[in-house]
C-alpha cells in the first residue's frame, strides 16, 4: 500500500511542479513530497528493523544491528542523491552515492571479520 500511496504524492507533486514556474519553488515541493513518502514508509522499515534484530538475536551475532544501520544508510544516501539530482548536481549526487557505499563497506567490515573468525575455528 504505501508504494501505491508513494506513486500518487510523487505524480501529484510533478503535476504540481509542472505548474509552478520557478525552479526553486518546485524544489521545496519535491522535497515535501519525499519527506511525506518517507514518513508513510517508517512503519514497514520498524517492522523489518524488529525482524532483523530477531534474526541478529537468534544467530549470536551483530547481523540485525548492522543490517539495520546499512538499510538507514543506503535510505539516507539515496534521498540526498536524488535531491542533489533534482537540484541539477549530477556529480554531487555521484559523490553521496559513493559515501554511502563506503560507509556501507566500513559498517560490513566487523560482521566480515566474525565470519572470518568463525570459519577459521571450525578447519583444523
Amino acid at each position: 500500500m504505501e508504494a501505491v500511496r508513494a506513486a500518487l504524492i510523487c505524480a501529484s507533486a510533478a503535476l504540481i511542479c509542472s505548474l509552478i514556474p520557478r525552479p526553486e519553488m518546485r524544489l521545496g515541493v519535491v522535497i515535501a513530497a519525499g519527506l511525506c513518502v518517507m514518513a508513510f514508509c517508517l512503519q514497514p522499515l520498524r517492522e523489518g528493523a524488529a525482524m532483523l534484530r530477531t534474526l541478529g538475536a537468534q544467530s549470536g551475532a551483530d547481523t540485525g544491528g548492522v543490517m539495520i544501520r546499512a538499510v538507514g544508510v543506503a535510505i539516507v544516501a539515496e534521498f540526498g542523491a536524488q535531491l542533489c539530482r533534482d537540484a541539477g548536481e549530477g556529480a554531487l549526487a555521484g559523490r553521496v552515492e559513493m559515501a554511502g557505499r563506503v560507509t556501507m563497506l566500513t559498517l560490513a567490515l566487523p560482521l566480515l571479520t566474525d565470519l572470518v573468525t568463525r570459519l577459521s575455528a571450525m578447519m583444523p
